[in-house]
């Protein structure tokens, strides 16, 4: 038995082994039943069980993350605001994983992504397919990274405060953020709660009121892992802008970051198979339903063209200093180092840094390497 086999196996033993209330599962009840999670009640009355069952899976994903940090594995996190490219790269992960397996793949994977990277609010990760080897175990989140170090970090630590006092094996976890254009990140969320019977209601006060309200939510995520960054966590910046123009270089330095196996023909095949137009289209043909659509369009472009001018300038002044410091991190991380410079890697620089200077976000290639 390989020892992810026989991890897999110990995290269903653990609940009949250790006391109810004791240990990591006795934290993730305490988690299930605090009492901000009473809010929800009202959700319930409107969406059945669904959201109950959620923070189920949770509180269980809460005790196995735990537990795997107490063991020593390597964890890693595939974080971003929701609507910024997160689902897309864990498809795009899963490829390359099952290729390097020596799987062949095509658009519909023979293994489902949720078991490979398994998200974390609605999959076990106990569960994932232990025999496709990975780089450590990946989790999709949401979380701001205050949330993520409260519950595997030390719960003591104040954001800003210093990452020093954040329990060693926390320190060593990887974080993948991706973040996208705000205007449309938070376009895209409108029209996913939109066209979602159950969510229907969080988009009652339109596209501008809606954007408005949860921009304060894609404030702090992306300041939290800026701070994070900052403070040493392992953190790599990726802009979904970026990964949209130049997928293959992009995920090929977001692999080599993360140590995993591959090469340019496995990357090239990934790409191809998961572009949005064939994603789209095993969409439509396994769910039969435009309103379970995932992958809306991938494109930019969506704030601009149907938000109201006010409101892009409220959210250009409010976030325009952040996304200089995220879009000079992706500049100095996107180095392509141990790749041969190339007409290729030098254009996706001009390009990164000519796009965020016309958006007032960036300053110029040669000050950032200065700095």
């Amino acid at each position: 038995m390989t020892r992810q086999q026989d991890s897999a196996a110990a995290s269903r033993r653990s609940a009949a082994n250790s006391g109810f209330l004791g240990g990591e599962y006795g934290a993730a009840l305490r988690l299930l039943f605090r009492a901000r999670n009473f809010r929800h009640i009202p959700r319930l009355l409107r969406e059945g069980p669904r959201p109950i069952f959620r923070l189920a899976i949770q509180a269980h994903n809460t005790a196995e993350i735990m537990r795997l940090l107490r063991e020593g594995w390597q964890l890693n996190f595939v974080s971003s605001f929701p609507r910024s490219g997160n689902t897309w790269v864990r498809y795009l992960l899963a490829d390359v994983f099952l290729q390097a397996h020596g799987v062949a793949t095509a658009t519909e994977l023979p293994v489902q992504p949720d078991k490979i990277v398994p998200d974390f609010y609605c999959h076990w990760i106990a569960r994932r397919n232990v025999t496709i080897p990975t780089p450590g175990v990946f989790v999709k989140t949401h979380e701001t990274f205050a949330q993520l170090q409260e519950r595997f970090g030390g719960a003591g630590l104040r954001p800003g405060a210093g990452g020093s006092g954040a329990v060693a094996p926390f320190r060593g976890c990887k974080h993948v953020y991706l973040y996208r254009s705000p205007e449309d990140a938070l376009v895209s969320l409108f029209h996913y709660y939109d066209q979602q019977r159950p969510l229907k209601a969080r988009a009652a006060a339109g596209i501008d009121g809606f954007c408005l309200a949860n921009l304060p939510s894609w404030e702090e995520s992306l300041a939290g892992y800026l701070r994070a960054s900052e403070e040493g966590f392992p953190v790599l910046f990726v802009t979904y802008e970026l990964l949209l123009q130049y997928p293959t270089e992009i995920l090929s330095n977001l692999l080599r970051w993360l140590g995993a196996r591959h090469d340019a023909a496995t990357v090239e095949r990934a790409v191809s198979n998961m572009q949005f137009t064939k994603l789209q289209a095993v969409e439509t043909r396994i769910l039969l339903n435009e309103e379970a659509f995932f992958f809306r369009r991938g494109r930019k472009g969506s704030g601009r063209a149907e938000l109201q001018a006010s409101t892009l300038d409220i959210i250009e002044k409010r976030t325009g200093q952040l996304m200089e410091q995220a879009n000079a991190r992706v500049l100095m991380q996107q180095s392509f180092q141990g790749i041969p410079a190339s007409s290729k890697t030098a254009q996706i620089r001009r390009d990164a840094a000519f796009q965020n200077r016309q958006s007032k976000r960036l300053p110029t290639v040669a000050k950032l390497e200065r700095a």
